[in-house]
């Protein structure tokens, strides 16, 4: 049986795709849920896809870019942009590498104290450039600090954040905000069709107006794995041209001197 808080978010929030550490749980805007149990697969086969999918645009565009170099023209400005793809890299392959641990269960969390507001900052860092091209303005609102894995929470926040820049509409707003128990992160983005959302977080799987951004189709795949290992209870509402919400179930660490 679910709590009352998650039973609030169901109520308000339809479609809502609810993923707690056993089960995946659907809401429709109409109609009856559906329920599936969370099952981690093989990661052998998908680490090898993974590794390709996404390590191959960055090498290629690197490649392109070192043309570019050779000839002695924009030096200082490509070599800035090779830097930002050899990040881009060093990215991908400490998910990849933390995700094919989660699979082989050989992940063991180690919980410290962290202030969200913080590790948000931080990880808003590394979207200046992004943000700056979409005239996007996010709008941090929590004082909340939990104990979980920082190296796992924070690619959680990273994925999170990061696709709610890439879906935002030029000129938006990205919210990031506590509600009691949850962290919500919500954009006013393109959104996701409600036959899409019940299998977004599936690897690979990409929601059908999504296929002309860039990406994979990996990092909601991560997150549902991290957040498993971390026993944190997370939800997905999103309604098409009207945006996406994320709500993270993460009780504030008791031993806090601001709280929230």
């Amino acid at each position: 049986m679910l709590d009352t808080s998650w039973d609030e978010i169901i109520e308000k929030y339809r479609p809502l795709l609810l993923l707690k550490p056993e089960l995946i749980l659907f809401y429709p805007d109409q109609g009856e849920s559906s329920a599936k149990e969370q099952i981690l697969s093989d990661s052998k086969t998908f680490f090898v896809n993974a590794v390709t999918h996404e390590l191959f645009t960055p090498i290629t565009a690197m490649l392109g870019l070192l043309e570019v170099a050779k000839e002695g023209e924009y030096v200082q400005e490509t070599l800035l942009k090779i830097e930002r793809h050899l990040k881009r890299l060093q990215r991908i392959i400490e998910q990849l590498v933390l995700l094919s641990k989660l699979e082989q269960s050989e992940y063991i969390p180690h919980y410290q104290r962290l202030s969200v507001n913080r590790l948000l900052r931080d990880v808003l860092l590394e979207y200046e450039e992004k943000m700056k091209q979409k005239n996007l303005r996010v709008d941090i609102r929590t004082n909340k600090f939990i104990r979980v894995d920082p190296e796992a929470f924070k690619i959680v926040i990273r994925n999170l954040v990061s696709n709610a820049i890439k879906y935002s509409k030029d000129g938006g707003i990205v919210e990031i905000l506590s509600q009691k128990d949850f962290l919500i992160i919500q954009d006013h983005g393109v959104g996701i069709p409600q036959e899409d959302l019940k299998n977004i977080t599936a690897r690979f799987y990409r929601a059908g107006n999504a296929r002309s951004y860039s990406g994979a189709g990996l990092g909601l795949a991560i997150v549902k794995h991290i957040l498993r290992k971390l026993s944190i209870s997370w939800a997905i509402h999103s309604i098409m041209g009207t945006g996406t919400k994320v709500f993270l179930k993460i009780h504030s660490d008791s031993t806090s001197a601001t709280g929230e």
